[in-house]
């Protein structure tokens, strides 16, 4: 009897002992977990469906992760079940098998939280792909709007250098308004750069249909209440002032480099109160630089107010004709006695002893009377004229 029990005891301990062994002979033990009912579909994040497990399905410990995908996977044990045997090792433990303990929801399911990918491994759809017609049409917009806007970008730099071109053109080839189109300019005020660098551009009347037109007003004198101050230092005779649009002197130094660039003439127009007009034209007319006191030479009289400059050829003291201009602060007439143009106030002029003509005097209204203001002697003597007009052009009898 005692052989008998001990041997039904070794039997009852062997059979214990190999429930606890697993079957890959107790290197790594396994795990059951069926899937949770309502996890019967996993998708990740680019919408691709995962494994789809039934009740009875099982998956081992092994793959029941999804790597670096950040979702959380359920995991159940299953019901009414042992759990599994734990088996001492001395080896190093797996990083896997050594994870926190995950806490428990309903119905005994425990879920697992997985490190999500880096966020630079993220697909980031920009909005600018088009997706579909509409899209293409749009990035076709966009295009052309692009493409439009470097069009005008460029017209309007070939507009400006074609400006400046024509700006150059004139400053080296239109000196004056003979050198206009005469079948398309049209009477008005233009601006002329007489040192070709645009240091002092003048701007002047230019009539183009007095006797076939191109003519460069340099001097005028409008009948009006407000009239522009005449009686002016040497400085202002010699660069010009006024307005073009009213009264106005072109400068003495603008009037020495036309002249002595080719052979001009002058013509001369007035008007009295009475409404009625004269001219003088003269063939020839040029002054000297200012080291000669911008010197006044005419010739060739021809018209009907009478020579006023020339004297018809017969000098006197009178004689604008080769005289130096003079202002009330540079005294070059011919007097001893007086500065003609200070003592009278009456602006700058080629003044003798004095003059026959003086176009730059002060304007007064008629019967104001003493006759010094706007006079052209050989026509009415003393009488206060109501306009004067000095305008001239490269002569056509050189």
């Amino acid at each position: 009897m005692a052989n008998i029990f001990w041997l039904l005891l070794a039997v009852t301990l062997g059979l214990d002992g190999s429930k606890g062994r697993t079957l890959d002979g107790g290197r790594k033990a396994s795990s059951f977990k069926p899937q949770h009912p309502m996890e019967a579909t996993v998708k990740d994040d680019q919408n691709t469906a995962g494994p789809v497990f039934g009740l009875n399905d099982i998956q081992t410990h092994d793959i029941d992760k999804d790597e670096g995908n950040g979702r959380i996977i359920p995991t159940a044990e299953p019901p009414n079940s042992d759990p599994p045997a734990v088996e001492e090792s001395n080896n190093v433990v797996d990083e896997d098998s050594a994870e926190e303990e995950q806490p428990v929801g309903d119905e005994g399911v425990s879920y697992e939280r997985l490190d999500p990918e880096p966020e630079g491994n993220n697909v980031a759809f920009d909005v600018d792909v088009f997706q579909g017609d509409s899209d293409l049409v749009v990035i076709m917009r966009r295009m052309y709007e692009s493409l439009t806007k470097r069009l005008n970008s460029l017209k309007s730099r070939v507009t400006s250098v074609e400006q400046t071109a024509r700006d150059i053109l004139a400053r080296l080839t239109v000196m004056d308004c003979s050198d206009l189109k005469q079948d398309t300019s049209r009477s008005g005020i233009y601006t002329f750069h007489m040192d070709h660098n645009g240091k002092r551009p003048v701007s002047v009347v230019c009539d183009m249909e007095t006797d076939g037109g191109g003519w460069t007003v340099v001097q005028r004198r409008l009948p009006h209440s407000k009239a522009v101050d005449f009686d002016r230092e040497w400085h202002d005779y010699k660069v010009g002032f006024g307005h073009a649009s009213t009264d106005y002197w072109a400068g003495l130094e603008n009037l020495y480099i036309w002249t002595n660039s080719r052979q001009y003439e002058l013509r001369i127009h007035l008007s009295d109160f009475a409404g009625d007009t004269a001219y003088a034209l003269y063939d020839r007319f040029y002054v000297e630089g200012e080291d000669e006191g911008y010197r006044l030479h005419v010739s060739g009289y021809s018209g009907t107010a009478g020579d006023s400059l020339g004297n018809e050829g017969k000098s006197d003291n009178f004689t604008a004709n080769g005289m130096m201009f003079t202002a009330h602060d540079e005294d070059h007439d011919t007097s001893h006695e007086i500065n003609c143009a200070k003592y009278w106030k009456i602006g700058g002029w080629w003044f003798n002893r004095c003059s026959w003509a003086n176009l730059n005097g002060p304007y007064k209204e008629q019967g104001e009377g003493d006759g010094i203001g706007i006079n052209w002697h050989m026509w009415r003597n003393k009488e206060y004229l109501r306009s004067s007009t000095m305008m001239i052009r490269p002569s056509r009898n050189p």
